[in-house]
């Protein structure tokens, strides 16, 4: 008997998220051989389903509109940005630190159509938000870029 479509998306999905999961731990060492001076986390991330949409919140606060790209790429949504450190580059001497900062990568398994005409996203308050229209079983043939609107 051959896995169904969900079935193996919700695979990939939880494959996904072991691996994102185990990459942000390991780069929370911050290890400079290993990691130069590029520094990786992830952000938070949700992904629900209303009857006319599916929407992707993730958790950025401290960044802009312009500090994100996004990429839809057959059924996987690509959100990358950098978070750059508000008190500015030069020394300092932390006693706590636990915000990250610098770049990040989400890749998200979409798992069910959308309608390609109606994609948008917004940063407001904190959060990214992209709103995919649902509908036919779209898959865009070419890389679909979505801008990111303030407020």
């Amino acid at each position: 008997m051959c896995p169904s479509d969900d079935e193996i998306m919700k695979d990939i999905r939880y494959l996904q998220d072991t691996v994102e999961r185990l990459l942000a731990d390991f780069s929370r060492l911050r290890t400079p051989l290993l990691l130069g001076n590029v520094s990786v986390w992830r952000p938070l991330t949700d992904l629900y389903e209303t009857d006319k949409e599916l929407v992707v919140r993730m958790d950025v606060a401290g960044m802009d509109s312009r500090d994100f790209d996004i990429v839809l790429r057959g059924r996987v949504l690509t959100i990358r940005g950098t978070r750059r450190d508000p008190a500015g580059t030069g020394r300092k001497h932390f006693h706590k630190m636990e915000i990250s900062l610098g770049q990040f990568e989400r890749n998200i398994a979409i798992p069910a159509g959308i309608q390609l005409s109606s994609m948008e996203a917004h940063y407001d308050n904190g959060y990214l938000v992209v709103r995919l229209g649902k509908g036919a079983r779209q898959i865009p043939q070419k890389d679909r870029m979505i801008s990111v609107a303030r407020g």
